[in-house]
């Protein structure tokens, strides 16, 4: 991997940054990568799909996380059901079956958890691995400041911009706009 990275022009730290999702890949990195792997940058873009892999999820628990993730987005439940089924139907038929499972656990395809959380803007892990507190706490706070702002009139956030904060001081700064939007109105 280091000669890869080397190969391509890019420094250790900025390659994870990329490959970790703490930024994103621009252009310029794409090609760099794909002429030190010596493909085109369509085929690193576009690699072939890997295998489908299925998860055992706790089910109230991603259902009702699913639900959080429709009432943030003020979509319902059928536009989900439609963005899964283009792109995969049995993602669709999954989703449908979790969210009216009455099973404490359920086997679901983990891509389809991923393009769930694509579709909200959260870390896959939120909904994939519900045991990672330190993933949901964050991604709560995040939710609440989303709401926050919502009530308050402002326009979506990109969370990449707020960095490493911790949830605390997400959730102190949806306090304060929630607390500036009740002394202005």
């Amino acid at each position: 991997m280091g000669d890869l990275i080397s190969r391509a022009g890019l420094t250790k730290s900025y390659y994870q940054s990329r490959a970790g999702f703490q930024l994103p890949y621009n252009t310029n990195d794409i090609e760099a990568l794909a002429a030190a792997l010596k493909v085109t940058p369509a085929d690193l873009a576009t690699p072939d799909p890997a295998p489908s892999s299925e998860i055992r999820v706790p089910a109230a628990v991603v259902a009702s996380r699913v639900r959080r993730l429709l009432d943030e987005q003020a979509a319902d439940e059928a536009a989900l059901l439609a963005h899964l089924r283009d792109i995969d139907p049995g993602f669709a038929i999954s989703a449908q079956e979790l969210l009216t499972s009455t099973a404490s656990t359920s086997v679901v395809p983990e891509g389809m958890l991923k393009a769930i959380a694509q579709w909200a803007d959260v870390h896959p892990a939120y909904l994939a691995d519900p045991t990672e507190a330190a993933v949901a706490d964050r991604t709560d706070a995040e939710l609440e400041l989303r709401a926050v702002m919502r009530e308050v009139g402002a326009s979506r956030i990109q969370f990449r911009a707020v960095g490493e904060m911790s949830p605390d001081a997400l959730r102190a700064i949806a306090s304060s706009l929630r607390a500036r939007a009740g002394t202005s109105s």
